[in-house]
């Protein structure tokens, strides 16, 4: 063995302290990294927003930032939202601001002097719109009995009572992976559980909840026959890559179009609601405007004064939505419901309470 065969007897160093070791080295890694990530994400932070907001700031010569909002801006309906200006670097989105509570970005953004800033946030819009144009009568049980949806899905698909958080979180991504398109492989790999158990999941579900899985094949086929998706009120997306001959392709604008469905129309309910609520504002002489909508919620502001007064409004229009009801003539198989929040900026708002459509302030 030469020199191989030579050892020093002096010290050993035994097992469980280069473990020891290894582990106060990944300890450490991970503290680092920890910071790493959020330094990065803190001057994405800043300049995105900040130093965008600055900018617009500077360039308009007004404490205010000014947003286009164009309704031809997406392809399912909803509101684009993106800089006043054809500069980049003027404005900012209130679509990407992410909401945190370290770092809250959204808290910069206040109104004005003596005013409140009001955010109404409809609950579970998408799957309250699916159960509805779906006709799904078990998830309407759940919604009209005012039960937590994904709690009732979990129950029913594990057949069983108490629920864990994991069951309850599997439900959920299932319920919204379903809708979107999604399969056993994008569970399996989302709940990082194996790919057979995330396959009965999926045909558990469709036993719990067949009137989705009937209503997904019926969009399917008018899609394939008529090139094109429509909403409950009457808008149209056409999908001309359905008579592609690529099958990846024809799967895209399916599912394409089975989105559309859904969050186009829950996006013309929250236009329809602020288009009522913004008149019905002007009627009573209140001062109250809105500013932004942010996927399902609209974002308001409004003297302190007069924000027991405007949220009753926006309360009955976004809940009871008589605005949808005298132009449409659209009446829910299931009650819509909103989550309130009331504050000085758009991001340190605080729960509000109705009773009877009426806010406890």
């Amino acid at each position: 063995m030469g020199k191989w065969q030579h050892r020093d007897e002096g010290k050993r160093i035994s097992k469980s302290v280069i473990a020891n070791k290894t582990l106060e080295e990944l300890v450490d890694a991970k503290k680092f990294l920890k910071g790493l990530l959020d330094l990065r994400k803190s001057e994405k932070l800043t300049k995105t927003y900040i130093e965008g907001t600055k900018n617009a700031i500077a360039y308009n010569e007004k404490d205010k930032v000014f947003v286009d909002f164009r309704f031809d801006g997406t392809a399912t309906g909803r509101l684009s939202c993106a800089a006043y200006n054809a500069q980049k670097t003027m404005g900012v989105s209130f679509h990407t601001l992410p909401r945190e509570t370290k770092n809250n970005i959204r808290s910069l953004f206040k109104a004005p002097g003596d005013w409140a800033f009001i955010a109404a946030d409809y609950a579970a819009m998408e799957l309250r719109v699916l159960s509805h144009i779906a006709r799904e009568g078990n998830m309407q049980i759940a919604f009209n009995e005012g039960a937590d949806l994904h709690t009732y899905t979990a129950k029913l698909l594990f057949n069983k009572e108490n629920i864990t958080k994991q069951e309850r979180q599997i439900a959920k991504t299932v319920s919204f992976l379903i809708v979107y398109g999604g399969g056993a492989f994008n569970l399996s790999e989302t709940m990082s559980i194996p790919i057979r158990r995330a396959e009965k999941i999926i045909k558990d579900y469709e036993n719990v909840y067949p009137g989705i899985f009937e209503y997904m094949e019926f969009v399917n086929n008018f899609i394939k026959q008529n090139g094109y998706a429509y909403t409950i009120f009457g808008r149209r997306r056409n999908l001309p890559d359905v008579y592609s001959g690529d099958r990846a392709v024809v799967n895209r604008a399916l599912r394409q179009g089975l989105n559309f469905t859904i969050q186009s129309s829950a996006s013309d309910i929250l236009l329809a609601s602020l288009l009522g609520a913004s008149r019905r504002f002007k009627k009573a002489n209140l001062q109250a405007r809105p500013v932004a909508t942010v996927h399902d919620s609209i974002e308001i502001v409004c003297p302190k004064e007069e924000v027991k007064e405007t949220l009753t409004i926006l309360y009955d229009e976004m809940v009871n939505y008589p605005t949808i009801k005298n132009i449409f003539n659209i009446y829910f198989d299931i009650p819509l419901s909103i989550d309130a929040e009331v504050g000085s900026s758009f991001g340190d708002g605080e729960a509000v309470e109705f009773r009877e459509g009426v806010p406890v302030l």
